[in-house]
């Protein structure tokens, strides 16, 4: 393909060609899609955007772009040298080698093992990306995602509890679905004969999926470039946290749910410290704010498909392991609680954040007592991590999916269990 077709503008295209199954069972009725796709996306000088579903409509595209680009004005991305490169994901078991028949029986005998109100599902895609620019860099990426997901809803004596759980893969078809039945229904079980807790500011113990989340919410978009360039009150060297803190954002040990091999300029991610010895370090960059502050590309632009813009993403962001053992962090707690994991809240980009907690436990004493219902956590990411008192040295990730300006991509949260304080409070 020729993309200097125009002398002197640089151009850049994105390709993305993916297969895609789901299998969702609730009751008796279960439902099964699949589909095949591709797509293109041209961007010129940096700002013109269009995209087409057929090779047929790649001409139309760059004309369509470069009208745009002509309209928008040219948009600086960091210069990248010329670069060629092929990666694939190493598969265990390739998902195309498993037939549809399989898929559904997993989905379907998983439900038989829940209770109350359930819904299993199952989800898929596997596929290539491609990247290539008018300065000679081009990417071709194999990549592929399964996902086996439970949600649970059970009701006791005018009491409710809710789970849900996921086993994620990108090693093919190797995750079993009743693995997330079983601990979706343990979560709604435990909800279910939870106590109460008197509001207030509690010392916290949080488990990777819940420490993971809420620095990825609060911190993570915080120092995300296109945030920084608006005004993030994230200043590099600021001090956030005691010196033996470190979050990071890398691109993640191979084969886990949110790393790449490339992020989608063609740039080779780098890992990011975020806060290192507990001041702020660095920024998640694309090649447009990369070039806007003055920094290098880390590896950040992502998008949601080729018909949409990159823009700074997480991929995976973690509390770096501290040299804590599990009982030593539990055993600061007199009278606390652990909080194991999070089922929905919001962060603003002042660090502000609410969540409210999916399982936690009243802890005496170093030792988990009983179950609590669910919990509202607010606080300020700043402050949380002002209170840090202690950082565990098992590392642990979940897999998510991030969503930001209508664009959402896979991304891992975790991190180690982590001691610090925050404001508990019932639901309302």
């Amino acid at each position: 393909m020729e993309l200097g077709w125009k002398k002197g503008v640089y151009v850049e295209v994105n390709v993305l060609g993916a297969s895609r199954t789901s299998v969702t069972a609730s009751g008796e009725e279960h439902k099964v899609v699949q589909g095949h796709s591709w797509l293109a996306g041209v961007r010129v000088e940096g700002s013109g955007l269009a995209y087409t579903t057929s090779p047929e409509g790649l001409v139309e595209a760059f004309e369509r772009a470069y009208k745009a680009y002509k309209a928008l004005g040219p948009s600086k991305l960091y210069e990248l040298g010329p670069l060629v490169d092929r990666v694939s994901q190493r598969l265990e078991r390739p998902p195309w080698d498993v037939d549809l028949e399989t898929k559904v029986k997993d989905v379907l005998d998983a439900l038989k093992e829940a209770k109350g109100k359930a819904v299993v599902a199952y989800r898929e895609v596997y596929g290539y990306k491609l990247y290539a620019s008018s300065d000679g860099r081009e990417v071709l990426q194999r990549l592929s995602y399964s996902l086996h997901a439970a949600n649970v809803t059970l009701a006791e004596g005018g009491n409710r509890g809710n789970g849900y759980w996921s086993v994620a893969s990108r090693k093919g078809y190797t995750t079993d679905p009743r693995t997330a039945v079983r601990e979706a229904v343990r979560k709604a079980e435990l909800q279910l004969r939870g106590k109460g807790l008197e509001p207030g500011l509690w010392e916290v113990a949080l488990e990777p999926p819940a420490i993971g989340v809420m620095v990825h919410e609060a911190l993570g978009h915080m120092s995300e470039a296109d945030h920084v360039a608006s005004g993030s009150p994230l200043k590099k060297g600021e001090t956030v946290g005691p010196e033996f803190l470190n979050v990071s954002d890398s691109p993640g040990p191979e084969g886990e749910w949110g790393s790449i091999f490339y992020d989608d300029e063609g740039v080779k991610p780098k890992k990011v410290e975020i806060v290192k010895e507990g001041k702020v370090n660095g920024f998640l960059t694309d090649r447009k704010h990369a070039a806007l502050l003055g920094l290098e590309p880390t590896g950040n632009g992502r998008q949601e498909d080729p018909s949409k813009p990159p823009i700074p993403r997480m991929r995976v962001t973690y509390v770096e392991p501290g040299d804590w053992r599990r009982d030593e962090v539990l055993g600061e707690l007199k009278r606390g609680v652990l909080i194991v994991d999070t089922s929905g809240g919001n962060a603003e980009l002042d660090g502000t954040f609410f969540f409210m907690s999916q399982e936690a436990w009243y802890v005496e004493g170093g030792e988990p007592k009983y179950p609590l219902k669910p919990l509202g956590i607010a606080g300020n990411v700043l402050e949380m991590l002002k209170e840090v008192k202690a950082v565990g040295n098992e590392l642990a990730f979940r897999p998510g999916t991030c969503g930001k300006w209508g664009q959402s991509v896979p991304v891992s949260v975790g991190g180690p269990l982590t001691l610090t304080a925050l404001r508990l409070s019932p639901p309302a």
